[in-house]
């Protein structure tokens, strides 16, 4: 059998820094494989990538793309639930997954003999699992008890929160993990319908990275995919940005928890290295202005931080901070003059190199986790079709100018566009 139809080339073949091999193919179905081979490793991370998260479900499915993440380990056509948790755990390998408004993975972690074994299980639940009716309905209460235990977090609860005020009825706007009506009307049709609909070749991608041998993927990969459905991928609409909103709500808390923040670049947009420097500076690890001033000079949080949510059209930008309630004024003066401050002034040369570097060191850290390369591999294929080398990013971020840090502070934080959430403790 032809183990695949075309192979694509990536870059040049070979990151320099590692002497990694980069190799894309596309098989007969239409399915792509994208290997990344790391001649010291002795296992691999192994990843089916799906094009489908929350964002593309309907008011009515919310929460359906996570449902499903649970619901494919509960059966398939050949493996009731223990035989599939015990495949790859008699192995000594791991198997799991996640959904993101944007993709949905499941991968495993096996030792280089057993990657037949991993496609086989990863292939299985996938394409073949069955939804048993009273697994279904198990699973529906144990998501709801991962509901309730994220209403118990301030902090997930508030962010969860921001993001629905800035996008509405938006799908972006939507719990990834959905609303406990819409989770209790899931019935199996609804899940095989959406799995027709979604996990289709054209939606999907296969990622390793690791002591994987390219060739030897793509014959078992031609064989445990062999009948994966065709469809068209469903297009998705950007979301418009509602107008600034600032609300505050009770809960039976001690502290409060406020996000302010707006919307800013997604994937595709050029200024994406400038927001991730601009972060970084704003409020990433301890020797950040955000840590320094709120937290060490002024005592006002204990935990404080910037954050960007990246997906593909567009992203969340913001501050999260805990505050005793009596200094969420005090507190919010501060960042509010922080915000002006980089509006207004050029950050320092010494400053933004060391927001470069924190942000190059933890990227080339992270390569030597064979999950995490994966990971990149998968995310990018889906979000650029191709494969992005660290060393382009590296480039990238160090070409960041401190003139493109204050322009894009000018746009993100114009006082007429920032939104902000609070919850406060109950009276």
């Amino acid at each position: 059998m032809r183990a695949a139809r075309r192979i694509l080339p990536l870059q040049n073949g070979q990151s320099p820094a590692d002497c990694t091999t980069l190799r894309k193919s596309v098989l007969s179905s239409g399915l792509r494989v994208i290997t990344e081979t790391v001649p010291s490793a002795h296992s691999l991370a192994l990843g089916v990538w799906i094009d489908t998260g929350s964002r593309d479900e309907t008011p009515e499915e919310n929460g359906i793309s996570h449902f499903i993440e649970h619901c494919v380990f509960k059966g398939t056509k050949r493996r009731r639930t223990h035989h599939i948790a015990q495949y790859l755990e008699s192995v000594g390998g791991y198997l799991n997954a996640f959904t993101t408004k944007d993709n949905t993975c499941f991968y495993a972690r096996v030792l280089e003999p057993h990657v037949d074994r991993a496609v086989h299980l990863l292939a299985d639940i996938v394409l073949h699992s069955t939804f048993p009716e009273r697994e279904v309905e198990k699973e529906k209460q144990v998501i709801i008890e991962e509901m309730h235990g994220a209403e118990d977090d301030p902090e997930d609860l508030v962010h969860d929160q921001f993001e629905q005020q800035l996008f509405g009825k938006h799908p972006l706007g939507q719990p990834i993990i959905g609303q406990e009506p819409q989770v209790l009307s899931f019935t199996r049709e609804m899940l095989h319908a959406f799995v027709q609909r979604h996990y289709v070749a054209e939606n999907m991608v296969i990622a390793a990275a690791g002591a994987v041998d390219h060739d030897t993927l793509l014959a078992i990969c031609e064989r445990e995919f062999a009948d994966i459905p065709h469809g068209g991928a469903e297009r998705r609409r950007k979301p418009r940005l509602l107008g600034p909103k600032h609300i505050s709500a009770e809960r039976p808390i001690q502290q409060a928890h406020l996000v302010m923040g707006t919307a800013a670049v997604g994937y595709h947009d050029r200024q994406r290295h400038a927001l991730a420097v601009l972060n970084a500076v704003l409020g990433e690890g301890m020797s950040s202005r955000l840590f320094q001033r709120v937290r060490e000079r002024h005592g006002y949080a204990y935990n404080i931080y910037s954050f960007v949510s990246m997906f593909t059209d567009i992203s969340t930008f913001g501050v999260y901070a805990a505050i005793e309630p009596g200094r969420i004024e005090r507190a919010r003066d501060v960042l509010l003059r922080e915000f002006a401050l980089l509006q207004e002034d050029e950050v320092p040369a010494r400053e933004l190199n060391r927001a470069k570097e924190q942000i190059i060191g933890a990227m080339v850290l992270g390569l030597e986790s064979m999950t995490n390369r994966m990971s990149r591999l998968g995310r990018d294929e889906l979000v650029y079709g191709r494969d992005v080398p660290v060393e382009d990013l590296i480039v990238q971020i160090r070409d960041v100018r401190a003139e493109d840090i204050r322009l894009l502070a000018q746009k993100v934080f114009a006082g007429e566009a920032l939104s902000s959430r609070i919850l406060l403790p109950s009276s």
